[in-house]
């Protein structure tokens, strides 16, 4: 858990591909052999205490409230090294968590549809995904934790070791294994206390400052692992695999654009044991064919991208995981874009009222809408089209303007996606002109993003 669950802590693209629609389509992945593969038993308990804190306004103090979290995971974890674009295969058997925010209380279970994930590898950063489908922020946060059990062996100095041996820790490393972005100062360090029957216990201990979207966070941490040893003929010890870990981390995160601060005690405790191939859960991952509108959403998948779908299932949406939930109401969903700490872009999707389907909003109507919407602010259009999509005949109305808020030049995107059916939805974009370059250079030129309507039988 990365301790930023979307509720309480809380790309889509650049101007010419704000959305597309989607076809339910087919998810059918078979399970692949892999004699070289290493599979381990995995459990892993965390525990939180703290308070979260919004930013303060003037000289008022900042809003705080009370939070606490228990988790639970018990997974099995195929370990495929050679390649880091699906380092590993996850089976989870359990996964859960019991959220206490204020009087609010949550509970979050990873789905029976998302069980079988694949885990790759960023740098340090490992990224879970499913392979024919998408994972919801929600889930996503969820499965992130720290001491992430692909990086435990990166704790080992890479050599035989003696007791009272000690070594320091990447920058890099120790970022993953805290599931922060970076680390600028400080380091935690690793040291051999006690070696008995065939065992190593190594110490963990340091703390560093770095950074979480841009946002500062110090953190520090109290811990030990355990690590199969053999002596060899002059006392040196060759490793083997981490078997345990213990951590205590304490984490004072600031507030930012898109979630807010915090001050928390986590407990973590990770166990793992190797087991035979032939002992392995060896089921097929999920496959079948349609799946009715209404549940996860299925396409290619991959790293870094996220499932959101419309309480009311009026719309959903594939976006990449750097823009971030801010609102979500009946009104409507707002995200925001973070590149290193500078909120960058703003995106509100609106599920508009349907319309005939022999009055469908024309080009100047949108127009019009823009100009109203944006009140006092607006200046001038700088671009409108008008397309019919040939994969499935969604209409796009595209209306671009510029103006002035809060005295500095923004621009706007508009979009308006209309189906055969009339049912509708509005996507704008909202950007500081100075920062239009750096937003398009914050979205990921490969990712894949669409939004997507429901289709005729699932909407209310």
């Amino acid at each position: 858990m990365s301790f930023r669950i979307s509720k309480f802590m809380g790309t889509l693209s650049s101007w010419g591909h704000a959305a597309t629609l989607l076809g339910v389509g087919v998810w059918a992945v078979a399970a692949e052999a892999d004699p070289g593969a290493a599979v381990r038993h995995v459990r892993v308990t965390l525990s939180v205490d703290g308070e979260l804190h919004g930013p303060a306004s003037g000289s008022a103090d900042p809003a705080r409230q009370s939070i606490a979290m228990e988790a639970a995971f018990d997974f099995q974890e195929t370990v495929r090294s050679a390649d880091p674009e699906a380092a590993a295969t996850r089976r989870y058997r359990e996964a859960t968590a019991e959220l206490d925010v204020g009087d609010e209380k949550q509970s979050l279970v990873l789905p029976e549809d998302a069980r079988v994930v694949t885990v790759a590898r960023l740098g340090t950063t490992p990224q879970p995904h499913l392979p024919g489908a998408y994972l919801s922020r929600d889930e996503l946060e969820l499965l992130e934790t720290p001491f992430d059990s692909l990086l435990l062996e990166e704790l080992l100095p890479g050599r035989p070791v003696m007791e009272g041996d000690r070594w320091p820790l990447a920058g890099d490393l120790a970022a993953g294994l805290l599931a922060i972005d970076t680390v600028e100062t400080g380091t935690l360090e690793a040291r051999v206390v006690e070696v008995a029957d065939g065992v190593a216990r190594v110490a963990l201990a340091g703390g560093v400052d770095g950074a979480v979207d841009g946002v500062p966070t110090h953190v520090n941490v109290d811990g030990s692992f355990t690590v199969a040893v053999e002596p060899d003929e002059d006392g040196h010890m060759p490793v083997g695999d981490v078997t345990r870990l213990e951590a205590t981390v304490r984490e004072r995160r600031q507030a930012g654009h898109v979630a807010a601060g915090f001050e928390i005690e986590a407990r973590l405790a990770v166990v793992r044991e190797t087991i035979a191939a032939s002992d392995a859960d060896s089921g097929a991952e999920p496959t079948g064919g349609e799946r009715p509108a209404g549940l996860r959403r299925h396409g290619p998948g991959g790293p870094g991208m996220v499932w959101y779908r419309d309480g009311e299932g009026r719309y959903d949406l594939v976006h990449e995981s750097g823009w971030r939930c801010v609102e979500e109401d009946a009104g409507g969903l707002v995200l925001r874009l973070i590149d290193f700490g500078a909120l960058v872009a703003q995106c509100s999707i609106t599920a508009l009222p349907r319309s005939p389907e022999a009055a469908v909003p024309a080009l100047d109507e949108v127009k019009r809408h823009v100009e109203q919407s944006l009140s006092g602010q607006f200046r001038r259009f700088d671009g409108a089209t008008e397309t019919v999509r040939p994969e499935d005949g969604v209409r796009v109305v595209r209306v671009v303007s510029e103006g002035v808020a809060e005295g500095l030049p923004f621009r706007w995107v508009h979009y308006v996606l209309t189906d055969d059916s009339g049912h509708r939805v509005n996507v704008a974009f909202m950007v500081e002109a100075s920062l239009e370059r750096r937003f398009a250079d914050a979205v990921a030129p490969e990712a894949r993003r669409d939004a997507a309507l429901p289709r005729k039988t699932a909407t209310p």
